[in-house]
């Protein structure tokens, strides 16, 4: 009796190509989840993103963060061109790739809704509560100046920020950081999402 090619390679690498497969973003990259449960791989799928987006932006903040990156490598080509001493070249090279890189990563903050927890990126940190440790999720009024911008430690709380807004605030249950504060386009609705993912 003669197997059928497809059976064959089930019963022989654990996964068929040929059935029905969905396709799950995990960060820049693209993975193919199987029927049987395991990635291209072979290993088990644990994590799939449910829900992401990025974070909203002021129109002010995008002006502050590229007009000081623009000043900066306006200075560099000044100096080259000015014939300035290497060590002066060096710090201003060195200043605008700094300030290139940080500019990079803030305008990369996102926030995910995965099956087992919610996680919030700004590259190259990124900080994620599994659903078993959410105590208590609510929205905050306006973040206050003095915040800053980016990755802000306040003690024993964590927030990503992107502009000055209502945000999401997730309190753990334990943990060196507590309360995670998130400032996603819409907060009422991220929670919602989280909600109907925790069940």
């Amino acid at each position: 009796m003669t197997m059928n090619v497809i059976e064959i390679i089930r019963k022989t690498m654990g996964w068929c190509p040929m059935m029905s497969m969905k396709n799950t973003v995990v960060d820049s990259g693209m993975e193919y989840v199987y029927a049987s449960g395991t990635k291209g791989g072979g290993t088990i799928a644990s994590k799939t993103t449910i829900y992401e987006e990025k974070a909203p932006y002021s129109n002010t903040i995008k002006l502050v963060m590229v007009s000081g990156l623009f000043i900066l490598a306006i200075l560099y080509f000044i100096g080259t061109f000015a014939k300035a001493p290497e060590q002066a070249e060096f710090v201003l090279l060195l200043a605008v790739s700094v300030s290139a890189l940080v500019m990079w990563s803030f305008f990369s903050i996102k926030f995910r809704i995965t099956n087992d927890g919610v996680e919030a990126v700004m590259p190259p940190f990124k900080y994620r509560i599994p659903f078993s440790e959410i105590k208590e999720m609510k929205t905050i009024e306006d973040i206050p100046w003095y915040a800053g911008w980016g990755l802000r430690l306040w003690g024993r709380r964590l927030a990503f920020i992107s502009m000055r807004k209502s945000a999401v605030l997730i309190e753990k249950k334990k943990g060196f950081f507590r309360k995670l504060i998130l400032t996603t386009q819409n907060p009422e609705e991220f929670i919602k999402r989280l909600e109907e993912e925790m069940g």
